[in-house]
């Protein structure tokens, strides 16, 4: 547990202020430590919960409506340091940007400013911005902070403003 700990400061500590690249994962093969078979990782914990106002959108603190999680901040845009980048025929490209508010929450918002994802502070997981569904995991891959999205994930990414499941 200690060693997880450390793990994740470490990991949470140097996705302040650099972009970060998304690659994508199959849920059923994740680890069960980035799975959301495991409860620390589970939408139904209530720490992970979009009903939990820490995590809810309502908050001011997680709305793109405040300028530091604004896309019209400089920070935010594709110039900023803050990039979710993908890997398209071997170019970067620019598909949101990330913020962690004061709480310690990270957002992660298209680049027209919709809040997509959401990781709690001391989580790895990565939940949908407005229904709370598991979505992936920030994880170190070879060394390197990656945010790795399930297909529910790379949906919400991929289709940014336009997904929303079920429909």
């Amino acid at each position: 547990m200690k060693y997880k700990i450390i793990l994740l400061v470490a990991i949470l500590a140097t996705i302040a202020r650099a972009n970060i690249l998304v690659i994508a994962i199959e849920e059923k093969k994740l680890p069960y430590e980035l799975s959301p078979k495991n409860y620390d990782l589970s939408s139904a914990n209530y720490d992970n919960s979009v009903s939990n106002y820490d995590n809810s959108p309502s908050n001011y603190d997680n709305s793109s409506s405040n300028y530091d999680n604004s896309p019209s901040n400089y920070d935010n845009t594709v110039n900023g340091d803050r990039s979710i980048l993908v890997e398209e025929e071997k170019k970067l490209i620019h598909y949101g940007y990330y913020i962690t508010n004061k709480e310690g929450l990270t957002n992660f918002y298209s680049p027209k400013g919709k809040r997509l994802f959401y990781s709690p502070k001391g989580s790895m997981g990565l939940y949908h911005g407005t229904k709370g569904f598991f979505c992936g995991a920030i994880a170190k891959v070879q060394g390197k902070i990656r945010l790795a999205l399930t297909e529910q994930g790379q949906r919400v990414l991929l289709l940014g403003e336009w997904y929303e499941p079920g429909r």
